[in-house]
């Protein structure tokens, strides 16, 4: 079936060539009482994969006879008693066959034919010893193909797949372009999400900074009312505010450069390891939004400025000296 399969897409004209990617099974996992079991993608040792997977063990190694298979990491952390050594029950199609853990791998890293993280991603990696014993009749464990077409006959290639598919009811068609929306979606949601709480922080930021600014010059409002009273011009009160607002708006860039760029830098690699299935993205200094955000401070700070001089206009110098708020 799967041979007919092949030579029924490579007829099609702008075909190139058809690759297996991944032979697989769905198979389930359990141990005792105290695990209730696991299910996920059990995927077969190749020789094409195997320097990769040994690169990738955690803890133990890698299976040295038929009865021994891989499990990864994220399983035992959530069930501290699947570890090296442990023996569990491999589900194949309802058989169950005793097996040992031999080791534990990172499934963030390792590849299966669909990238690093998928909804199908490998749970488990065993030798074909092992999907021998349960599927006796069955000698080819394809699981996912790579089609490779001519970009240029692109529309007629997936019209002819799309027509394969509708025969069969049991293989599906995943298109690189819906890959890539989807990714392209999942990140405009986390990363717009991150985008938000940026915002909101400059924000607080603004907010705290008016909030400095104002009490500040209402808690001088008598020491400027005298200083004003023995010569000190409206002139050299505005510039006095501007001053001081300019002293503000630099101590609170380079705090927030100092303080914030570290802390960006250790987000990034955080969140683009955990997006993009262990691949760190270059940090990138935002230039343009710490641009906006300096712009923002300073026009505020002068508009403040302004403001207070208007206040203190709308008052004598007495009413001002004997306020004391």
């Amino acid at each position: 079936m799967n041979d007919n399969l092949k030579k029924k897409i490579l007829s099609i004209d702008g075909v190139t060539d058809v690759t297996e990617d991944r032979q697989a099974v769905f198979a389930r996992m359990t141990s005792s009482k105290t695990f209730s079991g696991i299910a996920g993608m059990c995927d077969i040792i190749t020789d094409e994969n195997f320097s990769e997977i040994q690169d990738y063990i955690i803890e133990g190694k890698m299976p040295t006879d038929s009865n021994s298979i891989l499990v990864a990491k994220l399983i035992s952390n959530h069930f501290p008693e699947i570890k090296v050594g442990s023996k569990v029950n491999l589900i194949l199609d309802e058989k169950s066959i005793t097996v040992t853990v031999s080791g534990l791998y990172d499934h963030l890293k390792v590849t299966n034919g669909h990238d690093k993280l998928a909804t199908d991603s490998t749970q488990f990696f065993a030798p074909k010893s092992i999907f021998d014993k349960a599927f006796p009749n069955i000698d080819n464990y394809n699981y996912s193909w790579s089609v490779v077409i001519d970009p240029e006959k692109e529309k007629s290639v997936e019209k002819a797949l799309d027509n394969i598919i509708a025969e069969s009811n049991n293989i599906s068609l995943d298109k690189f372009k819906e890959q890539v929306e989807y990714e392209k979606m999942v990140n405009e949601i986390s990363f717009g999400g991150l985008q938000i709480l940026s915002w909101l922080i400059f924000l607080f930021g603004v907010i705290n900074l008016i909030n400095t600014t104002l009490s500040n010059q209402i808690s001088r409002k008598v020491e400027n009312s005298i200083l004003r009273s023995i010569g000190l011009t409206e002139k050299q009160l505005y510039k006095m505010y501007v001053t001081e607002g300019l002293c503000y708006l630099f101590a609170a860039t380079i705090v927030t450069v100092i303080i914030g760029t570290p802390i960006s830098m250790v987000a990034c690699r955080k969140v683009s390891t955990a997006a993009f299935a262990g691949r760190v993205l270059p940090y990138q200094f935002p230039i343009f939004d710490m641009g906006l955000f300096v712009l923002v401070l300073f026009i505020l700070e002068f508009v403040l400025a302004t403001w207070s001089i208007r206040k203190y206009r709308q008052q004598s110098l007495i009413e001002q000296m004997q306020s004391r708020e």
